[in-house]
């Protein structure tokens, strides 16, 4: 397939699908947020409405999943992203696991990663998560953000949805919805309610429930100042084109469903569509930053690696890091947060992202409402 060829991609192909299913701070301008005490409702819940978007760069890797780790110390705790996520084994922190974890039962090296159900120290906090790029399309909260390309750490329940309308099983025999277009995707209503307890506090953010909700519509991209980004001629074309398709997406019966996209493709129309497509694409990597320079693996820098090396000499010597010394070194103490770390130190697409299953109506909503962050640091407003 033609690179710019985004009307012959599959969206069920995204690069993250290929995997198992593994279970944004201030720091990265980049990274949307729809954080309830940011909320100007009157119920305290932030609404907004978002596009999530291929990579324009490599419409496979349009999903990234990123592997780190929480750790702790003396000096606080920190987050580190993992080699893992570039399927490079060669992470020390992982190297270390691996050393804990095949030691003999119940030795004093594998209770360092034994979970304390089994009387361990479960020291090793692993962590995921996924990274896109999305298009602020509506934001009360933040108008200033309306028309910008930007990234967004997706919560289980909005990557599930995505997951369903994308990348659908076989025997729901649903058509994958291509809901990341860049033309005739879907817009993604959110709604973001907090937890119980003031606001700020601990209940209040551990207790995020996500709701979101697919638009039976499709969606066009725009330029960030919100301005079309095609004229009208090509608004008509792309018009006949999402009309010829519907009954495409519709169909259940897969061999029906192939004879009426063969007629679709063979519409004059639609080489019209693919004729002005390519030029559209390079408009939006114009103005869109890129996910994978973004967040792909980068080497830590000196001062994380040593105090990952101490945090490892430490564990492998069947001690406890929060109780040994605090570093004498100030720059030590201050780690970067989640975002901080998961944006300039590195993270990696893990395989080739499709679209999820649809679910069994146009629309769906999906709620999760969890303690996402029970031993973990509170830097983020996402609950896992």
């Amino acid at each position: 397939m033609n690179e710019n060829d985004v009307l012959g991609f599959d969206p069920s192909q995204l690069s993250i699908y290929s995997q198992s299913e593994k279970p944004a701070n201030s720091g990265n301008s980049l990274i949307y947020h729809t954080r309830p005490e940011e909320s100007k409702s009157e119920d305290g819940v932030y609404r907004s409405t978002i596009k999530i978007i291929y990579n324009p760069f490599d419409f496979a890797n349009s999903i990234f999943e990123q592997q780190g780790y929480w750790l702790e110390d003396a000096d606080g705790g920190f987050m580190v992203v993992s080699a893992l996520t570039n399927n490079d084994t060669n992470c020390p922190i992982f190297k270390a696991w691996k050393k804990c974890r095949y030691s003999d039962p119940g030795s004093v090296l594998w209770k360092q990663q034994a979970k304390a159900t089994e009387g361990g120290n479960e020291l090793f906090n692993k962590r995921f998560s996924r990274y896109a790029t999305i298009q602020v399309m509506q934001d009360k909260n933040h108008p200033e953000l309306e028309g910008k390309y930007m990234f967004m750490k997706l919560p289980k329940s909005i990557y599930d949805v995505i997951k369903a309308k994308t990348n659908p099983s076989k025997e729901s025999g649903k058509c994958p919805i291509p809901i990341m277009d860049f033309l005739f995707g879907r817009s993604i209503d959110l709604e973001v309610k907090p937890g119980d307890g003031p606001k700020g506090s601990l209940e209040y953010k551990r207790g995020t429930s996500y709701f979101c909700e697919i638009s039976e519509d499709t969606t066009c991209c725009t330029n960030p100042d919100k301005s079309p980004l095609l004229n009208t001629e090509e608004q008509s074309v792309l018009k006949n084109y999402v009309n010829a398709m519907r009954d495409v997406w519709k169909e259940k019966d897969p061999q029906t469903r192939d004879q009426l996209l063969a007629q679709v493709n063979a519409d004059p129309n639609t080489a019209k569509l693919r004729s002005f497509y390519p030029s559209v694409i390079e408009k939006i990597k114009s103005f869109c930053p890129n996910v994978v320079e973004e967040f792909k693996y980068k080497e830590w820098e000196p001062a994380v690696s040593a105090r990952v090396q101490k945090w490892i000499d430490c564990v492998l010597a069947g001690n406890l890091p929060k109780e040994q010394a605090p570093s004498a070194a100030p720059e030590m103490k201050a780690m970067p947060s989640s975002d901080d770390v998961f944006g300039p130190m590195g993270v990696m697409p893990t395989s080739n992202v499709s679209h999820p299953t649809p679910p069994a109506q146009s629309t769906a909503t999906v709620q999760t409402n969890s303690d996402p962050f029970a031993g973990t640091p509170d830097d983020d407003d996402l609950p896992f």
